[in-house]
């Protein structure tokens, strides 16, 4: 079994590398139905400070997470309710590196249809699967989970 660290890096490098392909594949998209970039050399760099914030984040989380639950699948409670690292700020800081990359890459590729997509996902992300995980963290952990709750936000 691959030790927490190693990992989460692996994931957040295979994030990484579907923000580049889906990037290149929405700016070609975008360019084709002659919608114009988003923003302009040098703007569209800002964009790198995103992905790095949630590469970070995303790196930073699935290390504390995975270290506390190292046989987690996703899906399913997990064995222990984390609240260290990034969980002292957000209730999702996995899901919040998530989008800050996909983000981050609609920037970089100055893409509509990336940021559409991104936003859409997000949006998604909290309503299917954010909302039911906490349906699960609430069954399993109840009062433990109910007091976090109250002094975590879900997101930032």
């Amino acid at each position: 079994m691959m030790r927490p660290r190693t990992r989460s890096l692996a994931f957040t490098l295979s994030l990484l590398v579907a923000g580049v392909l889906f990037g290149v594949s929405f700016r070609t998209i975008d360019t084709r139905l002659g919608i114009p970039p988003l923003l302009t050399y040098p703007g569209d760099l800002s964009g790198l400070i995103l992905i790095a914030v949630g590469a970070w984040l995303r790196s930073w989380g699935g290390t504390v997470f995975y270290g506390k639950n190292p046989s987690m699948v996703s899906f399913k409670a997990p064995p222990t309710l984390v609240t260290a690292g990034p969980w002292k700020y957000s209730r999702n800081p996995l899901y919040l590196g998530l989008i800050l990359i996909g983000l981050g890459f609609s920037l970089l590729f100055a893409s509509t249809s990336d940021l559409l997509f991104t936003l859409v996902g997000g949006v998604l992300l909290h309503l299917e699967v954010v909302t039911h995980e906490e349906k699960i963290l609430n069954q399993k952990f109840g009062t433990e989970y109910a007091d976090y709750k109250k002094q975590v936000r879900r997101w930032i």
